[in-house]
């Protein structure tokens, strides 16, 4: 895929995880609501780097859409 379409892939995703609530983006990245080490998940979310997090899950969307092509 040329660089244009893969920003234009990338500025979409960014803009629909960005909209999510940490939780949401947790849960669809470990596939449930497991707290993990934390005591619950509700802590867990409290304690999460987001900026981080949106940026696994933007990555993750990305190579499941390339997949496709």
């Amino acid at each position: 895929m040329s660089n244009i379409v893969n920003d234009s892939i990338l500025e979409r995703i960014a803009e629909d995880v960005e909209a999510m609530n940490t939780g949401s983006i947790l849960i669809e990245l470990l596939g449930g609501s497991k707290p993990g080490l934390c005591d619950s998940f509700d802590e867990r979310v409290a304690l999460t780097d987001r900026d981080k997090v949106i940026e696994q899950l933007i990555e993750k969307r990305f190579e499941e859409e390339c997949r496709w092509f």
